[in-house]
């Protein structure tokens, strides 16, 4: 009858019917609709039938095994449990009584679980369920290996199996065996092209590789499949914003939303999105519904406190932080971008352990062996330089002439690009400046650190840190026997694949050095360089720039997230003091400017006295520099390349120096240019000294003739100095390198 019904299941099924209608009692009759309705998934249906069939014969074995797998189907892990047990009592060699038991025990007594699938594969050990259980155990339980050994041996037993095939992609991408869970998802969908999980799984597959526009088809099909899934939209969504198909995005959110509107954790992936644009009032709303509906979300928490800073939104500020800071304490502390905090008061310690608890928790490197050494000596060092920034970007008013002016009798440069292609002059002038220049952008992680390794690299520099576009995974891969840290990010990166951190005496003094993961590899002056070349353009009026013809300029372009309500409100102190007086802001955004005006208002200042700087090309914003008659620096997160540009338009900077680095670069930079007595030690001191500078103009003066004149006689501008104290520090590490390397292998 069971033969029957796999050949004409429709015949089956009135079979059925007609002989419990004349013998309601009949068991392989009520196991036969079990079953069949089993086959549709409609497993509370199939219950009651067989239920009766075991009632009516209790010692059939198989009558149970059924009965466990319909209740377990429909949910009642404890029915299912005992009709399993009693299979087993009854049939103690029925390998598939054990494998049905096994999955009635997993979700509570895992161990009990693999004790039946054990049992099963020892009594039928070419029946491939048992395996299959197994690897799925073995992968929740983060057994990754074992697992991959026990879907390998399933599919041995069941070859191309679509769903196998799907979980061993699974477990292969969690060891980041990127290519092999590739293909593992590609051979399921050859077999079973509709199989939504693999669709979406090989989307997330090329997501997690930054492979974007790669994953939007997967995601597509997956959503042709069943529309109705939301997350497949959301991830949509986000690989359509990652690639600039902004439109396409934003429908993909709303669809997901529509099906998924008081789902918190989609809520939160969609304000991470939607930050990113930037639509800050958006990303706001979400994730205020999120945290309506999980208050004790801690990643909804940590990104309103980013969103709050970066709109200058202070209500609640205070409460945000303390409940971050609380959370990154903890043991199961979450996983928060490092970049996120470096303009929030945290100490030195707190930053490594969230950069090392974002290394481990989202890059996940394995341990990695380092290129043997292969440069010889004579031979010129192959240096790369890999980032995201090599456009019209802040980092090219910085790294640019150093690029141009590496030796090339000594150095041969590589640069690697994965950020966009703007099609700037920057752009072009960094491609031109690089002896060799690569767009990796399309490649995979293991295809850049496979170029990098090559390439014969002998020193990568990293010049980007935890950035938008970040591609850290590179690094943990090391492709290059040198790995450094440089410029880009303003902290510890908290992982052991990188050796050094560029830096200098004043920005991390060699007391710090157990709150960063790298090594110190110390610059005599300023770690930061400066594009010598840059263009400054006519100097404007002040009333092109909008600000008054008379009265004090207290200037500062600084990024909207760096400004805190402290420092702002010595801001504010200083307008009511110093008659007349303007404070000229950068505009990052409206939604900042807005708050900051109102902000003034609650200190009793008119927000006409807030000037806001628009966006502007990099030789006129230079040049309006001129028009202001101080900069005030942000803390605990200084200016940096602000600073940077400030002082070579012969602005000079006031600022804080604290413990953490990100705090301590305008001191570098002052100390540089041979101005160290603006760098101050707490806000009352800067305030103080602000009123001073602001209320005698001779003293003022005096410090921007020194600029103007310590611009051409000490270091921080004197880029040709700061590149051969460059190559000279990576060569004596290449040749330390080199000695540790080939006397360790003397010793072997």
């Amino acid at each position: 009858m069971d033969a029957y019904r796999g050949r004409h299941p429709a015949r089956a099924a009135e079979y059925c019917r007609r002989v419990l209608a004349i013998e309601p009692n009949h068991v392989d009759a009520l196991q036969l609709a079990g079953l069949i309705h089993m086959e549709h998934s409609d497993f509370t249906a199939a219950v009651p039938f067989l239920q009766k069939a075991a009632v009516l014969n209790a010692s059939r074995a198989d009558v149970h095994r059924t009965l466990a797998r319909a209740l377990f189907a429909s949910g009642s892990l404890e029915g299912a449990a005992v009709s399993a047990r009693r299979a087993v009592d009854l049939a103690p060699g029925d390998a598939e009584a054990w494998n049905v038991l096994g999955l009635c025990l997993e979700s509570r007594e895992s161990d009990a679980a693999r004790a039946c699938w054990d049992k099963a594969i020892a009594l039928a050990p070419r029946q491939p369920e048992a395996y299959f259980r197994l690897g799925n155990l073995l992968r929740r339980n983060r057994d990754f290996r074992a697992a991959i050994d026990a879907y390998r041996a399933a599919l041995s037993l069941q070859p191309g199996h679509p769903v196998i095939l799907n979980n061993l992609g699974l477990a292969l991408q969690e060891l980041r065996e990127f290519a092999a869970a590739e293909q593992a998802y590609r051979d399921a969908l050859r077999q079973q092209p509709s199989l939504i999980e693999a669709n979406v799984n090989l989307g997330d597959l090329f997501c997690a590789q930054s492979r974007f526009a790669e994953a939007i088809p997967w995601y597509t099909q997956a959503a042709a499949i069943n529309p109705d899934v939301a997350k497949v939209w959301a991830n949509l969504g986000v690989c359509q914003h990652r690639i600039g198909e902004l439109s396409a995005a934003q429908s993909s959110f709303d669809r997901a939303l529509a099906l998924s509107p008081t789902d918190p954790q989609l809520l939160v992936n969609m304000a991470s999105a939607l930050l990113a644009v930037p639509c800050y009032l958006e990303a706001i709303e979400l994730l205020r519904r999120a945290l309506a509906l999980q208050p004790q979300l801690a990643e909804a928490h940590s990104m309103l406190l980013y969103a709050k800073q970066q709109t200058c939104d202070w209500d609640g500020l205070d409460t945000l932080f303390a409940q971050q800071r609380a959370s990154l304490a903890r043991p199961d502390a979450p996983l928060v971008v490092p970049h996120n905090l470096v303009a929030l008061p945290y100490a030195p310690a707190e930053l490594l352990a969230a950069a090392r608890r974002w290394v481990a928790g989202h890059i996940r490197p394995r341990p990695v062996a380092r290129p043997m050494p292969n440069a010889q000596n004579g031979e010129r060092l192959r240096i790369g330089y890999l980032g995201s920034d090599f456009r019209a970007h802040p980092l090219a008013n910085l790294l640019s002439e150093v690029i141009e002016r590496h030796d090339r009798g000594r150095f041969e440069v590589y640069g690697y690009s994965f950020g966009p292609d703007d099609g700037s002059p920057e752009r072009a002038r960094f491609a031109r400046a690089f002896d060799h220049f690569v767009d990796v952008r399309a490649e995979t992680f293991e295809q850049t650190a496979r170029r990098v390794r090559d390439d014969g690299i002998a020193v990568l520099f990293d010049t980007s840190g935890y950035v938008i576009y970040a591609r850290s995974e590179i690094f943990a891969l090391r492709p290059a026997p040198i790995q450094i840290n440089c410029i880009g990010f303003p902290g510890t990166l908290g992982a052991d694949y990188y050796d050094y951190i560029l830096t200098d005496r004043f920005v991390t003094p060699p007391g710090q050095q157990s709150h960063f993961a790298e090594r110190f590899m110390y610059l005599p002056h300023c770690y930061m360089p400066g594009d010598g070349k840059r263009p400054i353009g006519a100097v404007p009026t002040r009333a092109r720039c909008g600000l008054p013809e008379t009265g004090f300029v207290f200037c500062c372009f600084n990024g909207s997230y760096k400004i805190l309500p402290d420092v702002f409100g010595v801001w504010m102190r200083l307008l009511r003091e110093v008659a007349g007086s303007t404070l000229w802001l950068y505009e990052t955004n409206s939604i900042a400017s807005a708050n900051l005006r109102r902000e003034a208002e609650r200190n009793a200042v008119a927000q006409e006295r807030l000037v806001f700087a628009p966006r502007m090309p990099l030789a006129d914003h230079l040049a309006r520099h001129a028009v202001a008659d101080l900069f005030l620096d942000t803390f605990p997160c200084n200016a940096h390349t602000t600073a940077n540009d400030a002082l070579f338009a012969g602005l000079p900077v006031l600022t804080i120096a604290g413990e953490t680095f990100a705090s301590r670069v305008s001191g570098s930079h002052l100390h540089a240019i041979g101005l160290p007595e603006l760098v101050t030690g707490d806000l009352e001191s800067y305030a103080s000294l602000a009123l001073r500078l602001a209320r005698e103009p001779d003293l003022l003066r005096g410090y921007r003739a020194r600029l103007g004149q310590n611009r051409a006689t000490h270091p921080l501008f004197d880029t040709a100095g700061y590149t051969r104290d460059l190559e000279d520090i990576l060569v004596h590490a290449w040749k330390d390198y080199r000695a540790s390397k080939l006397g360790a292998e003397s010793r072997s």
